[in-house]
């Protein structure tokens, strides 16, 4: 196949549904655990490029304590062009979004919220833990989950980070 000639097993791995399936299962449950509604579905387009990219995954505070627009204008200048990134995204998302649903891992509400359908993935797999990379993006992408949680808003977590839905 091209793409695994081109790119490093990780770099593949990122374009991979089930991969990043499991890496917003994991934001999912996450934000879940923090509110019972469920996480909306615009915020896993900003959760797989944060959460699968060093370059945001690196700067992201230490704890959910901190506010997002207080995170976003001291690191405006690594967020520049995010955006596009995000954009680019969408169909590593929407292919993810599709591999859990086909799984029954998730459910969608009328309300574009998703919430898991059960929890029988383990919360900690060793497939995960055994690769460094995706361990990173796992344990960012629960981050994440538990961080835009704590926020007040979806259009104001997609505004503090500069992007447009």
């Amino acid at each position: 196949m091209f793409m695994d000639k081109q790119y490093s097993p990780e770099e593949f791995n990122l374009y991979n549904s089930a991969y990043v399936g499991v890496v917003l299962y994991q934001a999912i449950r996450e934000y879940q655990s923090k509110n019972e509604s469920g996480i909306h579905c615009g915020l896993l387009y900003l959760i797989a490029p944060m959460s699968l990219s060093i370059r945001y995954s690196s700067i992201l505070p230490a704890t959910t304590m901190s506010p997002i627009a207080a995170w976003s204008a001291d690191n405006e200048g690594a967020l520049i062009g995010l955006a596009e990134v995000v954009f680019s995204y969408a169909d590593v998302v929407n292919s993810a979004v599709v591999f859990l649903l086909e799984h029954d891992a998730i459910l969608l509400d009328d309300e574009g919220r998703y919430r898991l359908k059960s929890y029988s993935l383990p919360s900690k797999p060793a497939y995960v833990i055994k690769n460094v990379k995706f361990k990173d993006s796992f344990l960012t992408a629960g981050f994440l989950g538990r961080w835009f949680a704590a926020a007040s808003s979806v259009e104001s977590i997609y505004a503090q980070l500069g992007v447009r839905p």
